[in-house]
């Protein structure tokens, strides 16, 4: 070993092995999360909130016909990898992996309703922007797109277009550095009961706004056998919306 490569690995040693327990210790932190977040009712509501990447499986194996339907693959892997995000106390990562779903899916509708828009997509030419996928005009929950794919929803659709704004703004929180007035966050890597059920609640919200969108884009165009797969998650999640059970059942 020559003297120059003496001295460099003098220099970079403690350095690697100062960094290594760095990453032990918040591997451990990690851990101890983990364990928290899967004891009693935490473990029961992680189960229901799970459940949700087989919904939008389901969908996808529904739609395997569409160009968009990776959107909603990514959808799918990404609300798993935020779920553990939280379970694991890593509190921002599963917000932000939140609103990620949210605007995956949202995507995979409008590009659906528009054949050039997505082509240009798929090339990579153009890119999802947030106002366009919320706007009350020409976006996935617009009058327009409601009275095109399922007009018997028109009485609904614009709470959930304000309902997807209102959690987007909230989501950015964690993304854009904002004053946390809605999602306050730790200020180091521990398990936060109250944090924990925050996240429980944004998620349950996410997933209604982005079921309503799938169902008023697709539904009405599936056979009858492709939408048996879907309709126990459905019925569950907005059985109370009349139209909706009444497509369900004409189906049937």
């Amino acid at each position: 070993m020559t003297s120059k490569e003496s001295h460099l690995e003098a220099a970079t040693a403690p350095t690697a092995i100062g960094a290594s327990a760095v990453f032990r210790q918040l591997h451990d932190q990690c851990s101890q999360s983990l364990e928290q977040s899967l004891q009693g009712e935490n473990a029961t509501r992680l189960a229901e909130s799970y459940l949700f990447a087989s919904d939008l499986d389901a969908w996808r194996s529904a739609l395997d016909d569409q160009l968009e339907v990776d959107l909603i693959k990514t959808a799918a892997s990404e609300y798993v990898l935020a779920t553990l995000n939280v379970c694991q106390g890593q509190y921002r990562n599963g917000f932000k992996g939140l609103r990620l779903v949210l605007e995956l899916c949202l995507q995979s509708t409008h590009l659906s309703a528009n054949l050039v828009l997505r082509a240009e997509w798929l090339k990579g030419e153009t890119d999802t922007i947030w106002a366009t996928l919320v706007d009350g005009d020409n976006g996935p929950l617009s009058s327009r797109s409601c009275r095109a794919f399922f007009p018997e929803l028109l009485d609904h659709v614009g709470n959930f277009r304000q309902l997807a704004k209102t959690l987007y703004r909230e989501l950015s929180e964690c993304i854009h550095g904002n004053v946390p007035n809605h999602i306050p966050l730790p200020d180091s890597l521990i398990f936060s009961q109250e944090t924990f059920d925050l996240w429980q609640s944004k998620a349950k919200l996410v997933r209604l706004v982005v079921l309503f969108a799938l169902v008023l884009r697709y539904l009405n165009g599936l056979p009858t056998a492709k939408r048996s797969h879907l309709e126990a998650a459905v019925q569950e999640q907005l059985g109370h919306i009349a139209a909706i059970r009444d497509a369900f059942e004409q189906g049937n």
